[in-house]
């Protein structure tokens, strides 16, 4: 795939071919851009992604909003051509759970397992779950929720 596909027009085809699941897509500038999506589609958006050119999970993330919301957020990059993407899909707070992109970008493994180890955000057939980051004494504690008893820690 040559580079002219990696360009804004992305977010064009991803809200064409997933007319139900992307939402409030914004391009704040030539190298940004932003959407919401349907958590249950996530697998599919992402396949579609990669399939055209965005070959690099930057970076997945959590966002705490209590007392009934968290998002999952994720930045999409392509190697060849300087664009990314921010995904957001919103979850509910007492069962946070989504599809793992294991299957898709081979990097997955390590953001899913911080952002649940951190956020208790699941990511269901995640091949390996295991503490990344916190004692294994803390896991299930989930430190970066903003009802956490030591958050902030401002000593």
């Amino acid at each position: 795939m040559g580079d002219e596909k990696i360009d804004k027009t992305i977010m064009i085809e991803l809200s064409n071919t997933f007319k139900d699941a992307v939402s409030d897509v914004d391009v704040p500038s030539p190298n940004r851009a932003v959407a919401r999506i349907d958590p249950s589609k996530v697998k599919e958006i992402m396949q579609f992604l990669l399939d055209n050119g965005f070959d690099h999970l930057s970076c997945v993330s959590g966002v705490d909003y209590p007392p009934d919301k968290m998002d999952v957020v994720y930045h999409v990059t392509s190697y060849s051509a300087p664009l990314v993407i921010t995904l957001k899909a919103s979850l509910p707070r007492d069962d946070p759970n989504i599809d793992s992109l294991c299957g898709i970008y081979w990097n997955a493994n390590w953001y899913e397992r911080e952002t649940y180890e951190l956020y208790g955000i699941k990511f269901n057939d995640c091949p390996y779950m295991k503490v990344l980051l916190l004692i294994e004494e803390m896991e299930g504690e989930w430190p970066l929720r903003k009802d956490y008893a030591g958050y902030p820690d401002l000593t």
